[in-house]
């Protein structure tokens, strides 16, 4: 948690308004995979897409209000089930995808577990995701099933500072997942806090493999690229997590000059990275690290100023 000086008034009083003042930028957020491609996707054609697929939502029975289950990895169309359900009027919940196979009993508990106390009435994934969600979707039964993020006619459904914009799960490191209930006010109040630690004259460029459905990926990445317009690249954890040489060279490529992490990361990099997957790596772009809290809130943000 950011503490100081008093409360910052956020420049956009609603996510929708955030969106809506970003897609008049040039700028946007790039994708990378394994191959260390890049997928370049607009804030204008970010929140043109999240227009569609709130509208989608609507046509196969999703309501004001409604809680929609989230589970895809980082990419293009977890932005459109995002920013489709906030356009939508109904409450996107992020959930943790499966990673390791040989604990699925465990995920389908604890993911069945999610569903059911938020009270999900959709849940949204991908085919490949899908095929290791039925057991939890069996156990859950949200009345509107399991689905594909759809497109339809578009549609936008007002919004003020006080409506709920989504529901986050704690990480359960220690014990079950909780669930807090965040409003748009809560969340863009967090942003602003976020926002005065950035150094005023920075042109921000952002670098981030944090996972969205924790709040230092979506909200102090993902969110403030949106809030304060400005590129973001986003790798998925899974693939820093196997190749953090990745996350080093992203920063280097793109020239960014903000990253965060939370302190595991850097240990993984001295002792993962050879060499040679650095070779012409050149960090001289970053300006800002942050050092995200650990799970137990014992450790504080901390920031490296560079350059």
């Amino acid at each position: 948690m950011l503490t100081g000086g008093p409360a910052v008034a956020p420049r956009h009083p609603t996510i929708h308004a955030a969106l809506e003042h970003a897609a008049r930028s040039q700028l946007g957020l790039t994708f990378l995979d394994g191959q260390e491609r890049e997928t370049f996707l607009s804030f204008a054609e970010l929140y043109e897409r999240a227009q569609r697929a709130a509208g989608g939502l609507r046509e196969v029975g999703v309501e004001r209000g409604d809680r929609i289950a989230i589970v895809l990895p980082t990419g293009p169309e977890f932005m459109d089930a995002f920013f489709g359900a906030v356009l939508a009027g109904a409450i996107p919940v992020p959930l943790y995808p499966p990673l390791r196979l040989g604990r699925m009993d465990e995920f389908h508990r604890r993911t069945a577990r999610m569903l059911r106390a938020c009270g999900a009435r959709l849940v949204l994934s991908d085919p490949r995701i899908s095929r290791l969600l039925g057991v939890a979707v069996a156990e859950a039964r949200p009345p509107l099933g399991l689905r594909r993020v759809q497109h339809a006619r578009a549609l936008i459904s007002p919004a003020s500072p006080d409506d709920l914009l989504l529901i986050q799960f704690s990480s359960g490191t220690t014990v079950d997942p909780k669930a807090v209930a965040l409003t748009h006010a809560n969340v863009l109040a967090n942003v602003a806090a976020i926002e005065t630690i950035v150094p005023a004259d920075d042109a921000q460029a952002g670098v981030s493999w944090l996972p969205l459905y924790h709040d230092m990926g979506l909200i102090g990445c993902l969110f403030l690229a949106v809030y304060h317009p400005g590129p973001l690249v986003l790798l998925p954890p899974e693939l820093f997590l196997a190749r953090p040489a990745l996350w080093l060279r992203a920063i280097a490529r793109s020239r960014a000059t903000i990253t965060v992490a939370p302190n595991f990361a850097f240990g993984l990099c001295a002792k993962r990275i050879r060499d040679e997957e650095l070779q012409g790596t050149d960090l001289s772009s970053l300006r800002l690290v942050l050092i995200a809290t650990s799970a137990d809130g014992k450790k504080p943000v901390i920031m490296l100023p560079f350059g």
